[in-house]
C-alpha cells in the first residue's frame, strides 16, 4: 500500500438490514463482523483516511427463495450503523449525473452514495469518482460478498485499481453464491488482510488525506460564483454540485 497516494476505504452498505439482528437481508456473522467494523471505524476517526460509502437506496437483492426488497427509506433497516459514520461527511443523492462536488471533497472525511442497485458502478457519480480518483488502494469492507464486493473488485481492477479486501469486515448472504465469487475474487491479484493488518500499516506513519479527486479538481471550470458552504462537523445533502467537464 506505499505509493504517492494515501490508501481509501470503500465501505459497501453497512446498513442496519444487512447486519442488525432484525434485518430484512441480515448477512451471515453479522454480530462478529458489526464488532470488527466498529472497531475499524474508531480507528478511522483518529487518522485522515477517506472514506466512501454506499448506502443501498430501496434495492432488490437476490435471494434463493424470493427477491427481498432491502433498505427502503424511511425505515430503520435504509440506516447505516451508527458507529459507521464519521464526523464530517457528506451524502450524495441517487442521481443519474456524473457532477462531482469538488470543494466538498476537501471538507469531509467521509462521502456517502446512495445505491440503487447492488452494483456500485451503476451509481454514474460513483463509477467517476472510484474510476478517477489518485488514492493508491481501495480498501474494501461490508458486503455482501457474493454481489455488491465482487463487483466492487472487478470494477477497480478494471479501472487499474489496487484492491485490498478486509477479510473480517466481509458480509455473506448465501454460502453457494459466496464461494463462487470468492473464487472469482481469489484469481485475482488483490490484498487480504485484517482489521488489524489494516490498523498496523496505517500506523507505521502519519496517513495524510487521500487525493480522490485531484485530477477532477484541476478540470473544473474556474471558481464557482455561489458561496461554498461549510460541511464541516455535520451531514450535507447536496442536489446540486458543481458541473465539471466531461
Amino acid at each position: 500500500m506505499n505509493g504517492s497516494h494515501a490508501p481509501a476505504i470503500l465501505d459497501l452498505n453497512t446498513q442496519a438490514d444487512l447486519f442488525s439482528p432484525n434485518g430484512l437481508y441480515r448477512l451471515q456473522n453479522s454480530d462478529a463482523i458489526a464488532a470488527n467494523l466498529k472497531r475499524l471505524f474508531g480507528y478511522l476517526r483518529s487518522i485522515r483516511c477517506a472514506v466512501v460509502s454506499t448506502r443501498l437506496h430501496h434495492a432488490v437483492m437476490p435471494d434463493r427463495s424470493a427477491p427481498h426488497a432491502v433498505c427502503t427509506p424511511g425505515t430503520p433497516g435504509y440506516n447505516k450503523l451508527s458507529f459507521t459514520l464519521l464526523p464530517q461527511y457528506t451524502e450524495m443523492p441517487t442521481d443519474c449525473g456524473t457532477d462531482l462536488p469538488v470543494q466538498a471533497f476537501h471538507d469531509a472525511q467521509q462521502y456517502i452514495f446512495d445505491l440503487p442497485d447492488a452494483n456500485p458502478f451503476d451509481s454514474p457519480r460513483l463509477d467517476r469518482l472510484l474510476s478517477e480518483a489518485e488514492t493508491n488502494t481501495w480498501m474494501i469492507i461490508g458486503g455482501p460478498l457474493e454481489s455488491s464486493v465482487r463487483m466492487a473488485v472487478m470494477g477497480l481492477l478494471q479501472r487499474r485499481k489496487n484492491v485490498a479486501i478486509v477479510k473480517d469486515c466481509m458480509g455473506q448472504r448465501d454460502p453457494y453464491e459466496a464461494e463462487m465469487a470468492m473464487r472469482q475474487i481469489e484469481s485475482k491479484n488483490i490484498d487480504w488482510l485484517t482489521v488489524d493488518e489494516v490498523i498496523e500499516r496505517c500506523s507505521r506513519k502519519p496517513v495524510r488525506r487521500s487525493r480522490l479527486l485531484a485530477r477532477v479538481a484541476h478540470r473544473t471550470r474556474g471558481t464557482p460564483t455561489t458561496p461554498t458552504p461549510n460541511y464541516r462537523g455535520r451531514s450535507k445533502t447536496l442536489t446540486n454540485p458543481y458541473r465539471l467537464r466531461d
